[in-house]
């Protein structure tokens, strides 16, 4: 339209709204748009069941490929250094699905998606006292014959070894299990199932998940059964209220080092 004045053109400066076919074209997802990656990508309980599923698959082959080489190198596999180097395996390959799953592909990323890089919180106190009541409540149990023991293989090795390969027996039990195990049941699939599951869901299924990872433990002993799914949900609700997953890792090294100071019981 011209102006009344000058008879000058005027230009429309009010807001032009895109038509229909203009926001599809906007909105619709482009062929080349990068892959997301931590800290963009947000895990969901679709990556954790994945990550789950992943590792049922790879469990019956590291069991396979374990059936194997025994029968090839007897003599090394019952060494301390070869059940040492085959927890190696065995944890590298579970941590490897769960980093890919939680999307973090450099040490960096991986070290702060999985919240390794906070010092641990005052919960921490809380979870090692609670660790060390449910051990000795489970060993006063036994103790009075209210339930069966359990055979643990790594501390039995380590003193019935003799020389330096006895301790090669302790490092699954006090550093690759406290670490390894809190970074993908607390590290990545309890925070993953949060992400659309309840608390309590989300517990349940850890617990589950510990059933079924520590079964020789829960289909021989009750009381077995109960500490481990006790200390597991003391675990996933420090990880809910701390931000460092280093609360959950000291927990754990604490409930597997009191080992040491309980005597050994019929089992």
């Amino acid at each position: 339209m011209n102006c009344a004045i000058d008879g000058e053109l005027l230009f429309d400066n009010s807001p032009q709204l895109a038509t229909i076919e203009e926001q599809k074209v906007e909105t619709a997802p482009k062929k080349d748009e990068p892959y997301l990656t931590f800290p963009d990508y947000n895990w969901s309980t679709r990556d954790a069941w994945k990550c789950v599923g992943t590792l049922f698959l790879f469990g019956f082959i590291l069991f396979g490929f374990n059936r194997l080489f025994f029968s090839f190198f007897p003599n090394f596999w019952r060494s301390g250094f070869g059940y040492f180097s085959e927890s190696v395996l065995h944890y590298a390959v579970e941590l490897f699905v769960a980093a890919y799953f939680a999307r973090t592909e450099t040490l960096k990323t991986f070290w702060k998606g999985f919240s390794l890089d906070i010092k641990p919180s005052e919960y921490v106190w809380y979870g090692l006292l609670l660790a060390l009541i449910i051990r000795f409540f489970g060993h006063f149990l036994v103790a009075h014959g209210w339930g069966k023991g359990v055979y643990n293989y790594d501390l039995d090795s380590f003193r019935s070894t003799i020389g330096f390969e006895r301790y090669f027996f302790l490092l699954p039990l006090l550093i690759l299990a406290p670490i390894c195990e809190e970074m993908i049941y607390r590290g990545f699939l309890y925070k993953a199932f949060r992400g659309s599951y309840s608390i309590a869901i989300s517990m349940i299924l850890i617990v589950a998940w510990t059933a079924n990872t520590h079964w020789r433990y829960y289909s021989h002993s009750w009381i077995a059964a109960l500490d481990l799914s006790a200390l597991t949900i003391v675990q996933c609700y420090l990880r809910e209220k701390s931000a460092s997953l280093w609360d959950c890792i000291l927990c754990h090294f604490a409930f597997n080092a009191s080992l040491f100071f309980i005597p050994a019981l019929p089992r």
